[in-house]
C-alpha cells in the first residue's frame, strides 16, 4: 500500500445523473467500506458537489472536480492523475467501455481510459475492471482499443456472461472473473420512505402499481436491422399496451413512470400523459429511495438496463423492452427471454398481452427470477471480497484483529 490506509479511485459516470451509475457508486462505497473501514475513496466527477452532498458524510469520500477548467477531458486530466498517484487501486466501475461515438470524449469514456490505464501503471496504481459491463463495439478500432484497455488492467471482473463472452470475442487475454453488477447490493431505504414518496408524486401507496421505464434513446443503440420504422411512435405503442393491460388484468394497477436519467424526463412525462401515470424521477430522489418505491411495484417493464437490474434486485418481476443488446443479454441471464420484447416487432397488442401475463403471474415470475438474482448478489459480494483479499488482505486482517480486541 502507498499509505497507512487503503486509497481507492472510482472511475465511472459519477455525476449523479444516471440512476444505475448512482446505485453502482453507492453500492461500491458501502460494500468496500464495510470490509475496509478506514478506506479513503477518490471520486472524479463533473459534479463533485453532488457526491460530496449525498455521500461525503456517510463515507470517507473525496469528490474531485474534472471539469475542463481543471485541465481535464472527462476523466483524462491532472485531477484524475493526482488521484491515481495517491491510490493503491483504481476501479473501472460500470458500463463505460463501449464503442458508440468513440471519438467524442464528452460521451465516450473508452477513448480516455486508453490513456489512463498505462498512466496508472506508471504511477504505481493497479487498474481493475470492477464488475464492468462492456460493449457494444460497432467498429474495428473500438474493439482494438477495448482489448488494449482491458488487457492493461491488473484484475478483470465482468458483471454478466455477455460481457465475459465479449472479452473473448475481442481478443482479451487476461483471465476474467464473472461476478455480478454492483448495483445488486445497493442498500435500499425503508418502506416508510417509499410510502412518503408515493404520496408526494400523487400515487396511492395502498393500490397495486406497475412501473414503466422509457428512454429518449429509443432505438438508437440497436443495429440497423433491429430499429423501428417509426421511432417516434414507440411511446404511443407503450402507452396503448399499458392501458390494454390495465383494463384486462385481474386486479387493476396504477401506472408509475420511472425516469432514470434527466435526459429522459421529457420522454417519461410524455408517456405519463399518454397512459395517465405519475412520474418518479432520480432528479429528485436517490437510488436507495427509488428502489424502495420499486420494491412496492408488482411488475416493472423497462428499457434502461439499470431500471431492470434495480427492480429485479428488490425482487420486482421484470419485462424488458430491448433498446440495447445488454438488456436482451440480461433477460437471457434471468432465463426470461419470453419476457424480452424486441422493439422492431412491438405492437400495443403484443405488449399488452405480455403485461397481462406478467401481471397475473407476477408471483410465479418473481419466484422464477429470485434464485438467479440471489446468485448475482453473491457475485457482487464476491467482487468486493476478491478485490480486498488481492490488494488489502493484510489491512482486513488488522481490522478484524482490532475489532476483536475492542470487543
Amino acid at each position: 500500500m502507498k499509505g497507512s490506509h487503503p486509497r481507492i479511485t472510482l472511475l465511472g459516470n459519477n455525476s449523479g445523473r444516471n440512476l444505475g451509475d448512482m446505485a453502482i457508486m453507492s453500492s461500491i462505497l458501502e460494500s468496500l467500506s464495510k470490509r475496509l473501514p478506514d478506506a479513503e475513496f477518490y471520486v472524479p466527477s463533473i459534479k463533485p458537489e453532488w457526491t460530496k452532498k449525498h455521500y461525503g458524510d456517510r463515507y470517507n469520500v473525496k469528490a474531485v472536480n474534472v471539469m475542463p477548467w481543471t485541465l481535464s477531458l472527462r476523466l483524462l486530466g491532472l485531477p484524475t492523475l493526482l488521484c491515481l498517484a495517491k491510490s493503491d487501486v483504481a476501479l473501472i466501475c460500470d458500463g463505460i467501455i463501449f464503442g458508440k461515438k468513440l471519438f467524442n470524449p464528452a460521451f465516450n469514456y473508452l477513448i480516455t481510459l486508453v490513456f489512463l490505464v498505462p498512466l496508472a501503471r506508471l504511477l504505481g496504481c493497479k487498474m481493475v475492471c470492477y464488475s464492468t459491463g462492456i460493449g457494444p463495439f460497432p467498429s474495428a478500432i473500438s474493439r482494438i482499443l477495448a482489448k488494449w484497455t482491458i488487457n492493461g488492467c491488473d484484475l478483470v471482473m465482468m458483471r454478466e456472461r455477455d460481457s465475459e463472452k465479449l472479452t473473448k470475442d475481442i481478443g482479451v487475454t487476461q483471465p476474467v472473473e464473472l461476478t455480478g453488477d454492483a448495483a445488486f447490493i445497493n442498500p435500499v431505504s425503508d418502506d416508510s420512505v417509499a410510502v412518503t414518496i408515493m404520496r408526494e408524486i400523487g400515487l396511492d401507496p395502498e393500490k397495486p402499481t406497475m412501473a414503466i421505464n422509457a428512454t429518449a434513446y429509443l432505438d438508437t443503440w440497436l443495429n440497423q436491422h433491429e430499429r423501428l420504422q417509426d421511432p417516434k411512435g414507440l411511446l404511443k405503442t407503450i402507452a396503448e399496451g399499458v392501458k390494454r393491460a390495465q383494463a384486462n388484468v385481474k386486479d387493476t394497477f396504477q401506472p408509475m413512470i420511472l425516469c432514470t436519467h434527466p435526459m429522459d424526463e421529457a420522454t417519461c412525462r410524455e408517456l405519463a400523459e399518454m397512459c395517465g401515470g405519475k412520474v418518479l424521477t432520480n432528479s429528485t430522489y436517490l437510488s436507495h429511495d427509488l428502489q424502495a418505491v420499486i420494491r412496492r411495484c408488482g411488475v416493472l417493464v423497462g428499457m434502461r438496463f439499470h431500471s431492470i437490474v434495480l427492480a429485479s434486485s428488490v425482487e420486482t418481476p421484470v419485462v424488458g423492452l430491448i433498446y440495447a443488446p445488454k438488456v436482451r443479454g440480461y433477460l437471457r441471464l434471468l432465463e426470461c427471454e419470453d419476457y424480452s420484447l424486441e422493439l422492431a416487432s412491438l405492437t400495443p397488442q403484443l405488449l399488452g398481452d405480455k403485461l397481462i401475463t406478467a401481471w397475473n403471474a407476477r408471483k410465479e415470475l418473481q419466484e422464477r427470477q429470485r434464485p438467479i438474482i440471489g446468485d448475482l448478489k453473491e457475485g457482487a459480494e464476491h467482487a468486493a471480497d476478491l478485490l480486498c483479499s488481492r490488494y488489502f488482505g493484510d489491512v482486513r486482517e488488522r481490522s478484524v484483529s482490532t475489532l476483536a480486541k475492542a470487543v
